[in-house]
């Protein structure tokens, strides 16, 4: 089976004046960095100045979150304290020292619905895949699907058939993380769900399954690729629970996991990687080795010089936090 790899996605990205649009990334194209990138998750705002003709981080900055200003959903809405969101993105933009766009958005997985589509057939014309996708999309989300903002990449199925990876986001879930860049100087020309920037960290050249867990206090996403390409794509709420029952959730999902890639995929899993933020502690990772009977390892950032004259909290802000950012600058044509 043909998949799609994070090497083609272009995702939920509107360059224009912010209009619902679907878009078809070419084969294998890498898109252009944004000049920053905010990622959005329940417990900070992650920021990222970057130097998009030498694929460099330039700075990196923090702001942390009170408790409920954000909460991921994929039909309510996301920002509870828009008026504080909207303060501490503007205090993180401070911190980079710029204002200046185009903007990356990285949203909380919980806010995105991520699907896996198989068809007999799919006619050729983009606007009638993308009616059928809608179609078949509709019993999928908790909204209208007249209300998502969604992008696709269409791939042959092996041995026959074809697939469709799509991402989905409500409008107006969209508009409020993007309404707390409003008082910053620039459009916004990438949306992604967070685990999607991570892929560019697994191994390209994989010939078995990989299977990516990206976890956090509040949230868990699965996601089993092989060679980068999106194979099965989960995400659970895990929101307050104490470390051993954290090391339990991920355990059991793991296992589930793992069993759906044998069972449904025929596609046995060879590394488990992990980007947990903040950091677990190390027994997780000899744990959760022992319980899967696999090697589990951090995603470690390609050998890029991402690193360019930061200070010594900014790097540890990128060592800890800044996964995702890599995973964008390993990405960029």
């Amino acid at each position: 089976m043909n998949s799609i790899s994070i090497g083609r996605l272009k995702l939920l990205r509107d360059s224009s004046a912010r209009k619902a649009r679907t878009f078809r990334a070419a084969p294998k194209r890498k898109f252009s960095l944004p000049a920053m990138v905010f990622e959005f998750q329940p417990e900070y705002i992650l920021g990222a100045r970057l130097y998009r003709s030498f694929r460099r981080v330039a700075s990196v900055a923090l702001g942390e979150l009170d408790a409920e200003a954000l909460t991921p959903l994929l039909s309510r809405p996301n920002l509870l304290r828009p008026d504080e969101v909207a303060r501490r993105t503007r205090a993180v933009a401070k911190a980079l020292g710029s204002d200046k766009g185009p903007f990356g958005l990285l949203l909380p997985d919980g806010a995105v619905r991520v699907s896996v589509l198989e068809f007999e057939t799919l006619p050729s014309d983009p606007r009638e895949q993308e009616s059928l996708i809608r179609w078949k999309m509709r019993p999928l989300l908790p909204f209208a699907v007249e209300e998502a903002r969604l992008s696709f990449e269409v791939a042959p199925k092996e041995p026959e058939g074809v697939e469709a990876v799509v991402m989905s986001v409500r409008k107006s879930v969209l508009a409020e993380y993007e309404s707390a860049l409003e008082g910053l100087n620039g459009d916004v020309s990438l949306v992604l769900p967070s685990s999607a920037a991570l892929l560019p960290l697994l191994k390209e050249d994989a010939e078995a399954g990989e299977l990516l867990l990206n976890i956090s206090p509040t949230h868990l996403t699965a996601v089993v690729a092989r060679g980068r390409q999106i194979r099965l794509w989960r995400n659970q709420f895990m929101g307050g629970r104490s470390s051993e029952e954290g090391l339990a959730a991920v355990t059991e999902e793991a296992v589930r996991t793992l069993a759906a890639s044998h069972d449904y995929l025929g596609l046995e899993i060879s590394r488990v990687c992990i980007c947990a933020r903040p950091n677990v502690p190390p027994s997780w990772v000899m744990e959760l080795e022992q319980k899967l009977s696999r090697d589990v390892t951090d995603v470690l950032p390609p050998a890029l010089p991402v690193r360019m004259r930061l200070s010594y909290e900014e790097g540890q802000i990128l060592n800890e936090f800044g996964a995702t950012v890599s995973g964008l600058v390993a990405n960029a044509g």
